[in-house]
């Protein structure tokens, strides 16, 4: 029997089955309609919210009150990245054009080992829907967005807005997320010698604030033990953002002349231009914001939650803090003036202390941070990886830490989204592929078992110190290869066009059987990646929205539905993947995939627009 027709059969039967099981059930609404070949994308997706059910914790559902499930990966093809182009300068300009004209009619620049990831181009949008993925969590650099202070890039905008209209087109939400790693590539640069025990600073992976933003008080700027936030520079600049030191130049179109003021002023920019898009599903906070030279845990409790806060305040008017006027010291206590956005339909995605990685636990005291409904706690999942042991250098698949394994991050992140009244989200989780069958496998087991929705990191990447984390392989793999040479005198700086294969170890992990949106409550959920198989169990009242299930093309086996519950349609997407409607009758139902071989893409690479 053909693969296509198969769908359709087994929702013919399951309608006849209810029709003997549940007899007074309406099934003219369970009519099966034909699987259509495609089914256009595109449209304005649903606004989604959280949920807050009493003695549960809440969770990120859609107009129907269904709970959903966003998966996808982070791209930082829109990050300013440091990059060696031009070692004449001190401090290069951003290698891939952020003209939004540079993209049109699917063209893409061109790739180069000197920069960290490639661009992001509309054709990965469409490779992330292939894969099923239908959020991307969408780094950007507070130094594109205000390069000079008070003003806002408008062209960085539009290129924002483009990536948005891409996603829009596949149907996938975007998180627009302000990023930053080690706080800027615009550090000091180190001079030589360095001082004991420390070493060069490397600014390949460094991003996140402007020039005029790094208050770093003069300190060197030299790494120690390795790691890029023990830098004297790094914890200067920081310590000076979280006390919202004074910039020496006018607001502009800032809210104020503080570091912070001239933030939530580039936070409420994009509020201002994506309010009415529910193709964005929220804004990511703040990444992987570390202490300076706070000791936690007070850096969490006296200078990041209270951070967040006046975010919220600005962009919602929630009001919940201390009416103290913009530019004042950031004192615990005080909110922010409502900078009249109203943005009250986003998601606000916010972290814990980047020091949470280390430890899976909880490193503050549970409270909530705003009275807005829309939070969601972010956490960056790297059990095995930037836990304690892999710190020690333990063996992952004998390491003491942390007890428990992968379940402490996340029954720890309960109870810490629970106490903030907040959804919870992975934003992050990863490794290097040759650690996928035990560390990616385990991350996404964990989040089918707590019934969150993540974002892997990264997309796609070229140079790394060690291997390529992408989900594609890139073209440039480690420090070996020679044309990686980042701020080192370099032999090969002429762009180069390839872009590497998906691998095939990722898509047979991430190409997952899942439930997009599901009716009444998900009791349980889980995915084979070995065989394809799927079970699904839940229970809902008669005549409740639908649960959607995604089964992407590479998953050739059949559905089924049994219980409380009939298949209404299949529908059958242009890349071969399939979305079962299952409609509820009243009752506890199952869902099921039989295991059947996987359909792994062939190796492809692109060679002239990625």
């Amino acid at each position: 029997m053909s693969r296509l027709l198969r769908p359709a059969l087994m929702a013919a039967l399951a309608v006849g089955l209810a029709a003997l099981t549940y007899p007074g059930a309406d099934l003219a609404a369970l009519a099966v309609r034909p699987a259509p070949v495609s089914v256009a994308k595109g449209g304005a997706p649903a606004w989604l919210h959280v949920a807050h059910p009493s003695a549960a914790l809440p969770y990120i559902a859609d107009p129907e009150g269904r709970r959903v499930i966003l998966r996808g990966a982070v791209s930082g093809g829109l990050v300013d990245y440091w990059s060696g182009v031009d070692n004449r300068l001190l401090y290069p300009p951003p290698f891939h054009p952020i003209d939004a004209a540079a993209y049109l009619g699917g063209r893409c620049p061109a790739n180069s080992a000197m920069v960290w990831q490639p661009p992001l181009c509309r054709n990965d949008l469409s490779q992330m829907a292939a894969l099923g993925f239908d959020v991307l969590r969408l780094a950007l650099s507070w130094s594109l967005l205000e390069p000079e202070p008070g003003h806002y890039n408008r062209q960085y905008l539009d290129r924002i807005a483009q990536v948005v209209g891409w996603a829009r087109e596949e149907g996938i939400y975007v998180i627009l997320d302000m990023h930053e790693n080690a706080y800027s590539r615009y550090l000091p640069r180190p001079v030589p010698p360095p001082l004991p025990g420390g070493s060069p600073t490397s600014l390949n992976q460094l991003t996140g604030a402007p020039a005029w933003a790094v208050l770093s008080d003069g300190l060197p700027s030299e790494v120690y033990l390795g790691q890029r936030e023990f830098n004297p520079a790094v914890g200067a600049a920081f310590t000076s953002f979280w006390l919202n030191a004074r910039v020496d130049a006018p607001a502009g179109e800032a809210p104020g002349v503080g570091l912070q003021d001239h933030y939530i002023g580039a936070l409420t920019t994009l509020a201002r231009r994506f309010a009415a898009d529910s193709a964005v599903v929220g804004y990511g906070l703040f990444n992987e914001p570390w202490p300076g030279f706070v000791a936690p845990p007070l850096f969490e409790d006296l200078m990041l939650f209270p951070f967040y806060r006046r975010v919220a305040d600005a962009l919602t008017g929630a009001g919940d803090g201390l009416g103290c006027p913009a530019s004042m010291p950031a004192l615990p206590p005080c909110g922010y003036p409502d900078l009249g956005v109203h943005d009250r339909r986003h998601l606000l995605f916010f972290e814990p202390d980047h020091l949470r990685e280390q430890t899976d636990l909880l490193t503050h005291l549970p409270m909530m941070i705003s009275s807005y409904a829309n939070l969601v706690y972010s956490i960056h999942a790297y059990t095995h990886k930037f836990t304690l042991d892999a710190l020690a250098g333990q063996d992952p698949r004998q390491a003491g830490y942390p007890p428990g394994g992968f379940e402490l991050s996340y029954a720890s992140a309960e109870k810490e989204a629970r106490a903030a009244s907040a959804a919870l989200f992975v934003t992050e989780f990863g490794n290097e592929p040759q650690q996928d069958g035990l560390l990616l496998a385990g991350q996404l087991g964990e989040q089918e078992r707590h019934q969150t929705g993540a974002t892997i990191w990264p997309w796609k990447e070229n140079c790394t110190l060690t291997t390529s984390w992408g989900v594609y392989e890139g073209v440039y793999s480690g420090r070996s290869d020679q044309r990686c040479a980042y701020d080192q005198p370099v032999a090969d700086v002429s762009p180069k066009p390839e872009n590497g294969c998906l691998r095939a170890g990722r898509e047979r992990l991430l190409a997952r059987v899942w439930p997009r949106a599901t009716a009444g409550r998900l009791e349980s959920f889980a995915y084979d990646a070995g065989t394809g198989g799927f079970d699904l169990r839940a229970s809902a009242p008669a005549r409740a929205a639908e649960t959607i299930v995604f089964i992407p093309r590479q998953v050739a086996g059949a559905p089924s539905v049994s219980g409380a519950a009939a298949v209404r349609a299949t529908d059958l997407q242009a890349d071969g993947s399939r979305v079962l409607h299952v409609t509820p009758l009243g009752g506890e139902y199952r869902v099921t995939v039989t295991p059947a071989p996987l359909a792994l893409t062939p190796c492809q690479p692109a060679i002239a627009a990625r």
